[in-house]
Protein backbone atom coordinates (compact mmCIF):
# COMPACT_ATOMS: atom_id res chain seq x y z
CA UNK A 1 0.00 0.00 0.00
CA UNK A 2 1.22 3.35 -0.59
CA UNK A 3 0.06 7.13 0.44
CA UNK A 4 -0.53 9.44 -3.14
CA UNK A 5 -2.12 12.61 -4.23
CA UNK A 6 -4.79 12.94 -7.26
CA UNK A 7 -3.28 15.04 -9.77
CA UNK A 8 -5.36 14.52 -12.75
CA UNK A 9 -7.92 12.43 -14.90
CA UNK A 10 -7.22 10.27 -17.79
CA UNK A 11 -9.09 10.64 -20.61
CA UNK A 12 -9.20 7.99 -23.69
CA UNK A 13 -11.20 7.20 -26.55
CA UNK A 14 -9.20 3.61 -26.78
CA UNK A 15 -8.56 1.64 -24.03
CA UNK A 16 -8.87 -2.14 -22.82
CA UNK A 17 -12.51 -3.14 -23.03
CA UNK A 18 -11.39 -4.16 -18.80
CA UNK A 19 -12.24 -0.21 -18.40
CA UNK A 20 -15.08 0.33 -19.90
CA UNK A 21 -17.19 2.46 -17.36
CA UNK A 22 -14.35 2.58 -14.58
CA UNK A 23 -12.51 6.40 -13.62
CA UNK A 24 -8.95 5.64 -14.16
CA UNK A 25 -6.58 8.62 -12.29
CA UNK A 26 -3.23 9.80 -12.40
CA UNK A 27 -2.24 9.27 -8.99
CA UNK A 28 1.39 10.38 -7.32
CA UNK A 29 2.33 8.62 -4.73
CA UNK A 30 4.15 10.53 -1.62
CA UNK A 31 6.16 10.08 1.63
CA UNK A 32 5.19 11.08 5.13
CA UNK A 33 6.34 14.44 4.60
CA UNK A 34 4.21 14.41 0.86
CA UNK A 35 7.13 14.42 -1.02
CA UNK A 36 7.06 12.75 -4.68
CA UNK A 37 7.76 9.05 -3.97
CA UNK A 38 8.18 7.29 -7.25
CA UNK A 39 6.53 7.93 -10.86
CA UNK A 40 2.91 8.67 -11.24
CA UNK A 41 0.63 5.92 -11.69
CA UNK A 42 -2.59 5.50 -13.53
CA UNK A 43 -5.16 3.85 -11.55
CA UNK A 44 -8.87 2.58 -10.83
CA UNK A 45 -10.78 4.32 -9.02
CA UNK A 46 -14.33 3.49 -7.35
CA UNK A 47 -14.67 5.75 -4.90
CA UNK A 48 -14.80 9.02 -6.32
CA UNK A 49 -11.31 10.55 -5.22
CA UNK A 50 -11.23 14.24 -6.34
CA UNK A 51 -7.91 16.47 -7.78
CA UNK A 52 -5.37 17.13 -4.79
CA UNK A 53 -6.86 14.14 -2.68
CA UNK A 54 -4.81 11.86 -0.88
CA UNK A 55 -5.84 8.15 -1.36
CA UNK A 56 -4.31 5.33 -0.65
CA UNK A 57 -2.95 2.91 -3.46
CA UNK A 58 -2.37 -0.43 -3.83
CA UNK A 59 -0.43 -2.53 -6.40
CA UNK A 60 -2.14 -5.62 -5.88
CA UNK A 61 -2.60 -6.60 -9.88
CA UNK A 62 -4.70 -9.46 -9.12
CA UNK A 63 -7.50 -7.81 -6.69
CA UNK A 64 -7.38 -4.42 -9.58
CA UNK A 65 -8.19 -7.60 -12.07
CA UNK A 66 -11.04 -8.94 -9.57
CA UNK A 67 -12.35 -5.81 -9.68
CA UNK A 68 -13.22 -5.23 -13.18
CA UNK A 69 -13.93 -8.28 -13.70
CA UNK A 70 -11.43 -9.62 -16.56
CA UNK A 71 -8.44 -11.60 -15.67
CA UNK A 72 -6.80 -10.37 -19.21
CA UNK A 73 -6.96 -7.31 -17.73
CA UNK A 74 -3.77 -4.90 -17.89
CA UNK A 75 -4.86 -2.99 -14.40
CA UNK A 76 -2.62 -2.80 -11.92
CA UNK A 77 -3.24 -0.11 -9.43
CA UNK A 78 -6.54 0.59 -7.66
CA UNK A 79 -7.55 3.60 -4.61
CA UNK A 80 -8.32 1.58 -1.74
CA UNK A 81 -9.61 4.87 0.17
CA UNK A 82 -9.45 8.30 0.65
CA UNK A 83 -7.80 9.83 3.32
CA UNK A 84 -9.88 11.92 5.60
CA UNK A 85 -8.05 14.95 5.87
CA UNK A 86 -9.75 15.88 9.57
CA UNK A 87 -8.14 12.55 10.58
CA UNK A 88 -5.23 12.52 8.82
CA UNK A 89 -2.06 12.22 10.88
CA UNK A 90 0.56 15.18 11.67
CA UNK A 91 4.11 14.16 12.13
Amino acid sequence: MKLAEIKGYVTSTVKHCSFDGWRLLIAQPVDDTGTPDGAPQVVIDRFGAALHQRVILTSDGSEARQLVGDERSPARWSVLGIVDPEKELRL
